[in-house]
């Protein structure tokens, strides 16, 4: 397991402050700006909606993160609180998987800092959405309950379940442990291929419930590997991991991430859109992917120094700095009225969305990662985070 050419980050820790602090500013005028959720952006402005579609959260979670470095000691009258607050609209919303997606950073982590008992109930809403799309015959929970999605199942899945979990240890309700440890092992055998690679999606019968078919629907064709859906499985091991400390998943998480490192540009040390495509200038980068592994890498670091495993933990840490100083270099961005905090993202190549563009996902991981970078030796911080 070697590093890439080059072996270790230029970036001091004095310059991952200036770095966090550029990105809040852009945070700051997204404030000014906004009264609804962004979402992704379309030539550089943000789309965005009203309930927060999937993305909502990871906005709140900027929120909560820019209140902790502004050094806020009452949370409870902090503007994230009433953008969290909004999903109160989504407590029945059981059509869709992303459950921890809209209720982690925003209520999971709030709740952390408020103890608020309305963002503990609009999580354990989200845990209930989430129980009402398990499918017991096939171990999977539907991705999307609407037509044409019957029977399908997403790797980014694995980034909702901790929110199953953390309910399961708060409320004392086994039933969402259990649920959630069978859908894990039902995405560890049918997502993740041999050479831990994943496949994006699943599809099972729904007469006999017996998978059908596997394939990836926002990558190349159908045994490549999308990279956004490599780093969610790279990070939602990771955060299984912390959750359970049921070792499959950090080693899952290790594995994963593996691959993921080892198909990085070799010069950037970013990922193209899809893993086929690596070194390959003519296709985009997906710095989303980017953002999501390194704040993984990040966890994995954390997790493993726990576990009193340094020599793993500061190679995953040198290696999500590394993906880090890609971003920094090529992605950041360079015009305050313009995009988000990082560019360079690709949302869905095959069907020509988002191209070169803004996301609140590849945002948030961003700001998140060096977040934990900074905090390495503050346990109490990191344990915030969902």
């Amino acid at each position: 397991m070697q590093l890439k050419k080059q072996n270790q980050s230029t970036i001091t820790k004095e310059e991952w402050y200036e770095i966090l602090e550029k990105g809040m500013a852009k945070v700051a005028k997204m404030e000014e700006k906004l009264t609804a959720f962004p979402h992704t952006t379309k030539n550089g402005e943000w789309l965005v909606h009203e309930n927060g579609h999937w993305t909502g959260g990871f906005w709140v979670g900027l929120l909560w993160i820019e209140a902790i470095l502004n050094g806020d000691k009452d949370f409870t009258s902090n503007t994230a609180l009433a953008w969290a607050k909004k999903f109160s609209a989504r407590i029945n919303d059981n059509k869709t998987h992303d459950q921890g997606f809209i209720f982690g950073p925003s209520c999971v982590l709030g709740f952390h800092l408020t103890n608020d008992k309305e963002l503990f109930s609009l999580a354990q809403a989200g845990a209930n959405n989430m129980k009402d799309l398990y499918e017991e015959r096939s171990g999977f929970i539907l991705a999307w309950d609407e037509p044409g999605y019957e029977g399908v199942s997403i790797v980014d899945t694995i980034m909702n379940l901790p929110l199953m979990f953390w309910i399961a240890s708060k409320s004392n309700d086994p039933e969402f442990h259990r649920i959630a440890e069978d859908v894990a092992k039902s995405i560890i055998q049918h997502h993740i291929r041999e050479d831990s690679s994943v496949y994006h999606a699943v599809r099972w019968d729904t007469t006999d419930f017996n998978v059908v078919d596997r394939y990836t629907h926002q990558g190349f064709s159908k045994e490549t590997c999308w990279s956004r859906g490599q780093a969610w499985a790279a990070y939602g091991f990771a955060n299984l991991y912390r959750y359970t400390k049921e070792p499959r998943y950090l080693e899952m998480s290790m594995n994963v991430a593996e691959y993921f490192w080892n198909h990085l540009d070799d010069e950037t040390n970013l990922p193209r859109w899809d893993f086929i495509f690596k070194n390959k200038e003519e296709e985009p980068y997906d710095a989303s992917a980017g953002s999501i592994a390194a704040s993984g890498m990040l966890l994995l670091s954390d997790l493993l120094k726990r576990d009193n495993k340094n020599g793993l933990a500061q190679m995953w840490k040198e290696r999500a700095e590394l993906i880090l100083n890609g971003l920094v270099k090529h992605c950041m961005y360079s015009d305050i009225e313009k995009y988000g905090i990082v560019e360079k993202a690709t949302v869905d190549k095959p069907r020509n969305s988002g191209i070169n563009e803004s996301t609140m996902y590849g945002d948030y991981y961003f700001i998140e990662a060096i977040f934990r970078l900074i905090n390495e030796d503050n346990k109490v911080l990191l344990d915030l985070l969902y």
